[in-house]
């Protein structure tokens, strides 16, 4: 975020607003020193200057600030006379506590210091006549203690003023990184939220079309042979299709409200499933140990992984011999498939890419691949605990209607 006062060059407002404060600074003091003389005008006139260029450039009003205090060392009782004048030291150091640069502002500390030293010992050994003697001592420390005042006083109201002005940015800066940090996870919501209906819906279309062509199939060579078959394979369509549009509506209902609470598939929806997938005339040799979890993330990844799994199997496997189904609640989920690779092979990878990414979202991993003659798809995902079960349920929002 770029700093809200940066040094930069000053704005005409600035300038003229210096330049005011110059002018009525030489016009007041013009007035009540009157009566003075030449030398006293010229300083009045330097450190005029020296507050019109403050701003605009910062070594012109050290120089002109430097000319105003050698004239006035080089004429000592000026110090006492001009002592309302001198009071323009305070905001040109005002302007060196002030600055940005640590250097800048440690040689402004620097030269108050040595300054008021300076006046000190010059005061001490070159102004006062007389022998040492107390009366000398009070004028030059009361002397030096207001120029101390003066120039110590501007400089800490300066950098008292550059402190205040920090706490502001980094609040500011805290508030910009704060809306930034939550567009960033709004954008990663929306996309992920995105992703994942994208799965889904490849999910259901290819399981949906994969019956469906199944059991056309099927209809089509027993539509003279075997009547009753072909009722049965055309209610299957008519089901799997029904089933598919409410999946559909949910999806879309889903992204358009992402806060609602959505229905999880839980143990009937899986076991209406292996059913449907029975009636295409799959095999299915079918076990599932422990209480299937009511978690959304989990409940929903271990549905639509056994349905992708079974739609590959359809698709890829020799539907003559049996597919062997294990999932295991019991730690966790586990899931377990293996089918014989028939004439049509592997197929693309798409919905095994899909299932990998999906495992992954919720925390596990899953490997799939060719074991001699079979297909094995294995899925490890861990039971998850309270806390992140809360946090993904919330931001998840994922669910089905078989």
């Amino acid at each position: 975020m770029p700093q809200i006062w940066e040094q930069g060059r000053p704005s005409r407002r600035q300038l003229g607003f210096d330049l005011g404060c110059a002018a009525v600074y030489a016009a007041v003091v013009g007035v009540l020193y009157a009566a003075v003389g030449t030398g006293d005008a010229i300083v009045v006139l330097v450190l005029a200057a020296a507050l019109a260029v403050r701003r605009l450039s910062l070594p012109a009003m050290v120089a002109l600030g430097l000319v105003a205090a050698a004239i006035q060392f080089a004429h000592p009782g000026w110090y006492l006379r001009l002592a309302f004048a001198d009071v323009a030291y305070a905001a040109l150091f005002f302007v060196l506590g002030a600055h940005p640069r640590l250097a800048v502002r440690r040689f402004g500390l620097i030269a108050a210091g040595v300054g008021c030293a300076g006046l000190l010992v010059w005061m001490l050994i070159f102004v006062q006549d007389g022998p040492w003697a107390l009366e000398r001592v009070f004028p030059a420390v009361a002397v030096t203690a207001l120029a101390a005042l003066v120039c110590g006083g501007g400089w800490i109201a300066g950098y008292l003023q550059l402190q205040r002005r920090r706490r502001i940015q980094a609040a500011l800066d805290a508030q910009v990184d704060a809306v930034e940090r939550r567009r960033l996870a709004d954008s990663y919501e929306h996309e992920l939220q995105r992703s994942r209906a994208a799965a889904d819906m490849h999910d259901i279309v290819a399981h949906s079309w994969a019956v469906v062509a199944a059991q056309a199939d099927g209809a089509r060579y027993a539509l003279r042979s075997d009547p009753e078959a072909t009722e049965q394979a055309l209610e299957v369509i008519a089901e799997t299709a029904r089933s598919t549009i409410a999946d559909l509506r949910t999806i879309l209902a889903e992204l358009r409200d992402p806060d609602a609470d959505r229905s999880t598939p839980g143990n009937a929806q899986q076991e209406r499933l292996i059913d449907r997938m029975r009636l295409t005339g799959m095999q299915i040799r079918y076990r599932s140990d422990g209480d299937p979890d009511t978690s959304t993330l989990l409940a929903l990844t271990a549905y639509r992984l056994l349905g992708e799994a079974l739609t590959n199997a359809l698709k890829h496997g020799d539907l003559s011999r049996p597919v062997h189904v294990t999932q295991d609640w019991t730690d966790g989920y586990r899931l377990r498939v293996v089918n014989t690779i028939g004439e049509r092979g592997e197929g693309t990878g798409h919905g095994v890419i899909g299932m990998m990414e999906r495992a992954t979202i919720a925390g596990g991993h899953l490997n799939a691949g060719p074991d001699g003659p079979h297909w094995v798809v294995e899925a490890v995902i861990p039971e998850p605990t309270r806390t992140g079960n809360a946090e993904t349920a919330s931001s998840t929002k994922e669910s089905t209607r078989p």
